[in-house]
């Protein structure tokens, strides 16, 4: 079983941001009743004239961005882009969605915007494989969170979920980072907190549903969370990739865009040998 918890150095580096073609593009979201950005990059060779089609990796940022986040940031998505031959779509989800469907906030409905919205526009304007087995959804902290609560409730769309220091668990922070606003006071509803946890989702898992890669920082906060959610699908054997970073100092190793900036590439190297195989694999990272 392809199950792993590594404990290594933090030896990866960006990958050179060449090439690469970055456009803000703006979704139609009937669910929500307005437009949401995103940003859609375009790997080198890409060609909308020719019909060869491109796998498509879908990035969820974390509390407090946007679908700019991390190309504001410059942390290489370009070359990422190039260098796994990928279509990557930043998606944008308000600054404390949590990207999910708010039991008390009818305006906030972004795993719908995701699912039925943004993949379907971006599949109808660019030349993608409209398939699951060539979609990869990935995120950080919130956007981790949502990549696996998505990806784990959407099989039928993604074939494989990231995560980078992956918030998978809500329950232990109940004033945190505007929570409560989309589900309510967790004291009032703790089940519906324990309900719209990634980590619940994880539980429903069976072997060989869905590729899954997790990247953490061993001074994380959300380090137990991820380490309790790694043992759930061990003792589920249900196959996975868990990988501890171990940095220098706390920032290097804790939740801080730096650390950021260092797991996207060992993240990409585990989604770009699915979308290429149909299996996904750290065996050429840092290459």
């Amino acid at each position: 079983m392809k199950e792993t918890a590594s404990f290594v150095a933090l030896a990866f580096s960006a990958f050179a941001a060449l090439g690469g073609i970055v456009s803000e593009v703006s979704v139609p979201s009937a669910s929500m009743g307005k437009n949401v950005p995103a940003s859609v990059i375009l790997p080198d060779g890409y060609d909308a004239g020719t019909t060869n089609r491109w796998p498509v990796v879908y990035i969820l940022h974390g509390a407090g961005g946007s679908h700019r986040r991390y190309i504001d940031e410059d942390m290489g998505l370009p070359g990422l882009a190039d260098r796994f031959k990928v279509v990557i779509v930043c998606a944008d989800g308000d600054k404390t969605s949590w990207w999910l469907d708010s039991p008390v906030d009818p305006s906030c409905r972004y795993e719908t915007h995701v699912v039925k919205e943004l993949v379907p526009w971006v599949d109808s304007h660019y030349s993608t494989f409209p398939v699951r087995g060539k979609r990869a959804v990935m995120g950080a902290s919130m956007g981790g969170h949502g990549a696996c609560r998505i990806g784990f409730r959407h099989k039928d769309l993604f074939g494989a979920v990231g995560l980078i220091a992956g918030a998978v668990d809500l329950t232990p922070f109940p004033n945190g980072w505007e929570i409560a606003r989309r589900l309510g006071p967790r004291d009032k509803f703790p089940e519906r907190w324990k309900a719209h946890s990634a980590i619940s989702e994880a539980a429903k898992l069976k072997n060989g549903e869905i590729e899954i890669v997790s990247v953490i920082g061993t001074s994380d906060i959300f380090l137990d969370p991820n380490r309790r959610m790694h043992k759930l699908l061990a003792d589920n054997k249900v196959a996975h990739t868990y990988v501890e970073l171990r940095g220098v100092d706390d920032n290097a190793s804790g939740h801080h865009l730096s650390f950021t900036s260092t797991a996207l590439p060992v993240v990409f190297s585990f989604l770009g040998a699915y979308l290429d195989s149909g299996r996904g694999s750290l065996a050429g990272c840092g290459r």
